[in-house]
């Protein structure tokens, strides 16, 4: 765990978002079951499986995506269970998904306006907040710091940049919560490096939850981890515990652990 991670070891408290057992079956097939998971707030918690452990279905559900088949959602002590993905954004939790979901017909700087406007029950542009979007996405702009103008057509960026772009978007909507599916996915390693280096400064005051398969950055930046298999929580504790953890091991076997 580097030192700005175990900084944010200090400031926790209760947990943030509370999930208990939550399930979600499709016909016969049992997605997820029965996980029960304690985000705290401050901390770096990531998410590892194999592929079909139920990680992203476990995203669905917290962010709502999905309706869960059992179990309820808490964040910030209140249920969320039947709240819908925008009501959620609003109230402070925020995805960021494996494929940068940018707006590439709009600049760099109008899709940053636009996820800061969004934080708003409405998306009128005549809204009196207007001069206060239009500053936190200047801010945002300065803070990703893409090397490229702001009327810069967004398709037009790197693959890097773009994912890059996405997570100052989330952070535009001044989330308490951040999800982020594989940030790492698909880039170079120098653009790997600098969407971790950016993540870390950048959420030094909210609560990360990763799902990530490169199993350096997981032990590098998790304060917690908590491993699935088959839609079910084999394990959970630091990175030391998770990499001796004998199920892990197992589950694990001629993968990445």
């Amino acid at each position: 765990m580097s030192a700005d991670t175990a900084n944010r070891s200090d400031e926790r408290h209760s947990p943030i978002l509370e999930v208990e057992g939550l399930s979600k079956s499709f016909g016969e097939i049992k997605a997820l079951s029965d996980v029960d998971l304690a985000i705290e707030q401050g901390e770096v918690h990531t998410i590892i499986g194999p592929n079909g452990a139920g990680k992203t279905t476990l995203f669905n559900l917290i962010t709502g995506s999905l309706r869960p088949t059992a179990g309820s959602v808490q964040f910030k002590d209140q249920d969320v269970t039947k709240k819908s993905l925008d009501a959620r954004t609003r109230f402070g939790l925020t995805r960021v998904f494996q494929s940068a979901e940018i707006f590439p017909d709009l600049t760099v700087k109008e899709n940053l306006r636009l996820a800061a406007q969004s934080r708003e029950q409405s998306l009128n542009p005549l809204s009196r907040q207007k001069e206060g979007h239009e500053r936190d996405a200047e801010e945002m702009l300065n803070a990703i710091d893409l090397g490229v103008s702001a009327t810069t057509n967004s398709e037009d960026l790197s693959h890097g940049d773009k994912k890059r772009l996405e997570i100052g978007m989330s952070l535009a909507t001044k989330p308490n919560c951040l999800l982020l599916d594989e940030p790492t996915s698909g880039v170079s390693e120098k653009d790997s490096q600098r969407i971790i280096d950016q993540l870390i400064e950048m959420t030094a005051d909210i609560t990360v939850i990763l799902i990530e398969h490169d199993i350096d950055i997981v032990m590098g930046v998790s304060d917690r981890i908590t491993a699935l298999e088959s839609g079910q929580r084999i394990a959970q504790g630091s990175p030391e515990e998770i990499e001796d953890n004998e199920e892990v091991q197992r589950a694990y076997l001629g993968g990445y652990v």
